[in-house]
């Protein structure tokens, strides 16, 4: 078994499945006293790893050092001037690293980072010659299709189906982060108790006023109704929705539409793939893009996307940005 993992990346729920995989692999529960060491990042320096990592088992057979967020495995810099060069490495990192190149039998360590790496970095490298890398990339907002299969694959680990409409349903309220998307599943599973397969008004049915509120500022997207939109917009803000998070829907719907409309009519299955929905959902697109020409879609996601600069650069305060923009599209 490996001695060294690096596990990282932005689904943090895929990750922390994967720490506990660990912990029921190599931590006996009633030894956990002495077979576990969580270090978190606020302690995770060098001297302090370099210690645990070389402390041989004691009253149990195995040792698991867990190390959370470390300073040395940050992230890229957001400054490209910042990226030119490599950033430098101090004595003691490369002691540590010494140090994880000789780890005892019997220990194991495993880093943990909850974002992305930078991989310019002489740890990283290190890492990828001898660690096993187990890297969780959170689903792009277009990956539909991949987190509806998912669903469906943790559902089947349940003995529960789901179909496809209540899945479509989930992921356009809940979103994309599993996390999340497993809280509502459980609590459908509660209430939908002991049936094979959950459907369409069970997820409606455990559904939050704000997860069909945003379904419903979908349909009056989609049907073009910007009356109703800003009504509800203003609505759902006024409620503490995030102004970007709302942006940020609305504008993937946008996208959407706009690319649905601009593949010729045909082959669903081949939009689906294309566009990486279901079938289904290309239907649904396909009828709804047809309340729009492509000329009132463009200029739909060119003020969405100007309302997001506005925000970003400060020029206008979320709320307004947002309710301006849709004014727009009047």
């Amino acid at each position: 078994m490996p001695k060294l993992y690096l596990i990282y990346g932005e689904e943090n729920y895929l990750l922390e499945q994967s720490v506990r995989e660990l912990k029921k692999q190599y931590v006996d529960p009633a030894l956990e006293a002495f077979g576990l060491d969580v270090i978190a990042a606020a302690e995770a320096d060098p001297d302090r790893i370099v210690n645990s990592i070389q402390t041989i088992p004691v009253f149990a057979p195995r040792r698991l050092v867990l190390v959370y967020d470390p300073f040395f495995l940050a992230p890229p810099p957001k400054n490209p001037e910042e990226a030119d060069a490599e950033p430098p490495e101090d004595k003691p990192l490369d002691l540590l690293l010494d140090s994880l190149g000789r780890i005892p039998d019997g220990v194991t360590a495993a880093f943990i980072v909850h974002g992305k790496i930078d991989q310019r970095k002489k740890c990283f490298k290190f890492f990828q010659k001898h660690a096993e890398i187990r890297q969780f990339a959170a689903f792009a907002q277009w990956d539909r299709a991949k987190v509806t299969d998912w669903l469906a694959g943790y559902l089947r680990g349940k003995n529960t189906g789901i179909d496809e409409a209540a899945a479509e349903f989930l992921v356009e309220t809940a979103g994309i982060s599993l996390g999340v998307l497993v809280n509502e599943i459980e609590k459908i599973l509660t209430y939908a108790a002991g049936r094979p397969q959950i459907t369409l008004a069970d997820a409606q049915a455990v559904a939050s006023q704000g997860e069909l509120q945003i379904l419903d500022l979908r349909d009056r997207l989609y049907a073009r109704n910007i009356p109703e939109l800003l009504a509800l917009t203003a609505a759902m803000l006024k409620r503490g929705e995030s102004a970007p998070g709302l942006l940020a829907f609305l504008s993937n719907r946008v996208r959407e539409l706009l690319q649905i409309k601009e593949i010729p009519p045909g082959d669903n299955y081949e939009a689906a793939s294309l566009l990486k929905v279901k079938p289904g959902y290309v239907n649904m697109l396909r009828r709804y893009a047809a309340n729009y020409t492509l000329a009132q879609l463009k200029n739909t996601y060119y003020e969405l996307q100007k309302a997001d600069l506005q925000m970003k650069t400060g020029r206008l305060e979320p709320k307004t940005a947002l309710i301006c923009a849709l004014a727009e599209l009047a």
